[in-house]
This record gives C-alpha cells, sequence and structure tokens, in this order.
C-alpha cells in the first residue's frame, strides 16, 4: 500500500466521523469544541487555546464556541485570577450530548483492535502528527503523562506535593487531559523546540 492510499485512508476515516456528526443538532466544529472542553485541562479552556487546538483561527473557533454557548451546552466563566481571561466548560446539556458523540464509533472501532495493533497504531499516529506539525507553525496538545514538563525540574514547584504546570498543581484527575503547554518528551530531549 502507498503513502498516498494510506494517507487517503486516515482522511476518510477522519471525514466519515465528521459526516456522523452532522446529524443538524450540532456541527462537526461544534462537536469538536465538546469534545475538546471536555478533555481539556484547567489551563487549557480557553477560547485561543480551542482555536490552536483546531489549527484555526480565533475567529472561526469563536464561532462554534458561541452556537455552543447561545444553546447551552457550553458556560463561559472569568478567571478569578486574571478578570480578562475567560474558561470554558461544559454543562449538563453538553455532558448528555457526548453520552450521544458520533465519535464513540470511531473509538469503539480502536477499541475492537488487540493491544498491541492500538499501541502500534497510536505510536505511529503521533509520529505522523509530529511531522506534519513540524512542517507548520501549529502547537501540538498532548496530556500531562507525556509532556516533558510533568515530573520535571520545568514543572514541578518542589514546596508542592503534587506536580504543577506555572506553579499551579496538576491534580491527579487532570493529568491526563489535554493541555496547551504539552511538549513531547522526546521533542524536549533531542532539541526541538515549539
Amino acid at each position: 500500500m502507498s503513502a498516498r492510499e494510506t494517507a487517503e485512508l486516515l482522511l476518510l476515516v477522519g471525514r466519515r466521523v465528521q459526516a456522523e456528526g452532522y446529524n443538524g443538532e450540532l456541527s462537526p466544529a461544534q462537536w469538536m469544541a465538546l469534545r475538546y472542553f471536555a478533555r481539556a485541562n484547567p489551563f487549557s479552556r480557553t477560547p485561543s487555546a480551542f482555536a490552536a487546538f483546531q489549527a484555526t483561527t480565533r475567529g472561526t473557533a469563536s464561532q462554534a464556541i458561541k452556537a455552543l454557548e447561545a444553546s447551552g451546552y457550553l458556560v463561559r466563566q472569568r478567571s478569578k485570577a486574571d478578570g480578562r481571561s475567560v474558561s470554558l466548560r461544559l454543562t449538563n446539556k453538553g455532558n448528555k450530548a457526548l453520552a450521544r458523540d458520533p465519535f464513540e464509533a470511531l473509538v469503539r472501532a480502536v477499541d475492537s483492535l488487540d493491544l498491541k495493533e492500538r499501541t502500534a497504531m497510536r505510536q505511529a499516529l503521533h509520529q505522523l502528527l509530529s511531522t506534519v506539525a513540524a512542517s507548520g507553525a501549529h502547537r501540538r496538545f498532548g496530556v500531562c503523562q507525556d509532556c516533558t514538563y510533568f515530573g520535571g525540574e520545568r514543572c514541578c514547584n518542589p514546596t508542592i506535593a503534587s506536580p504543577s504546570l506555572l506553579g499551579v498543581p496538576i491534580q491527579p484527575e487532570d493529568a491526563g487531559l489535554l493541555c496547551v503547554h504539552f511538549q513531547l518528551t522526546s521533542d524536549h530531549r533531542s532539541g526541538h523546540h515549539e
């Protein structure tokens, strides 16, 4: 199988999931926003972080966010520390919508693979994403466990018992969530910086 055929298959899988998601209730962009804000850590629940995750403009990301807010799926909260910044979180309606997310069909398909196949696929997709991201100016996202800052000198404050980022403790339940400050450990070791 050629590289082009494999790339086309990846694109088709993505398009199929997006097409399943468009049922009139929510657009594919709105589904992506709901998924993102459900999986983002407290540092990353901002409109600009979502725009970076989507590799789109803030204006385009803002349209999806505003539609979700107007429909009662997301709620905006002003930061207590900085009244200018906002954080977005899912409402009960947003959580109920995610319970019937068409993306779950893809999750089940991936789950049907054996552990060795899932692991190989995850590693290959991470490598592809890294290669594609390196060719552009888009920021990469990931979770704390895979990040160079998690547990490292630049992340942890020695006076705090748990890991922290930017001086704020990272709660155990947040360590597996998407982060806008992510940097893959292997990138840091090999000298790649974003």
